[in-house]
């Protein structure tokens, strides 16, 4: 998990390697705000471990999702964003990747997105950045689905992606692995995270 407080100017993170439920607040990183991007001058990428933080409470790890969490903050102005490997979110990447399959009979098919619609859960979820009002009943939810990698910090680029043809998306499904969730504040994000996993 991941807070931004772009009115204070600084990013909380979660180190890695710890119970989220066990954290202290001696256990959490502090970046500036305007640390979002993980790029140096000429485009190439930098390592999260590179970035300029103000407290890294040794020997803990910033965690891996970095990268990812900078990503949210950067493109969609984000407050919070968590990412977890919930069993609903890889089961729903599961059957997509089957109905794919067996819809094209390509062993590699995939679905690039999951759909939903008539399902009471995401009434609470907003139309999009920009939009009023949260989504309806009859709406169609759209999350994009991205293909997991061996690091989690190569998911950077795919997210980034997703996030710019996905413009009304507050989530994206990592296939095999897990979801990641933002929002402007942690309220809504967790109950997103919740909602949709």
């Amino acid at each position: 998990m991941s807070i931004c407080s772009h009115s204070h100017g600084y990013i909380y993170l979660a180190p890695t390697g710890v119970q989220k439920e066990l954290i202290s607040p001696s256990d959490i990183f502090v970046l500036p705000a305007s640390e979002t991007s993980v790029r140096d001058d000429k485009g190439g990428r930098i390592s999260h471990h590179a970035l300029p933080y103000i407290r890294w409470p040794r020997p803990l790890n910033p965690s891996a999702c970095t990268p990812l969490f900078l990503a949210a903050f950067r493109l969609r102005g984000a407050g919070c964003a968590i990412h977890t490997h919930s069993q609903w979110a890889v089961l729903v990447t599961l059957l997509l990747e089957r109905d794919a399959v067996g819809a094209t009979g390509n062993p590699d098919a995939s679905a690039e997105v999951f759909e939903i619609e008539r399902i009471e859960q995401i009434k609470g979820i907003p139309k999009g950045p920009g939009q009023k009002g949260n989504m309806g009943f009859f709406e169609r939810l759209r999350i994009p689905v991205i293909e997991n990698t061996a690091k989690e910090e190569d998911l950077t680029e795919a997210l980034e992606r997703a996030i710019e043809v996905w413009p009304n998306t507050y989530a994206v499904l990592v296939r095999r692995h897990g979801i990641y969730v933002w929002g402007e504040a942690c309220n809504f994000v967790l109950h997103c995270g919740t909602t949709l996993t």
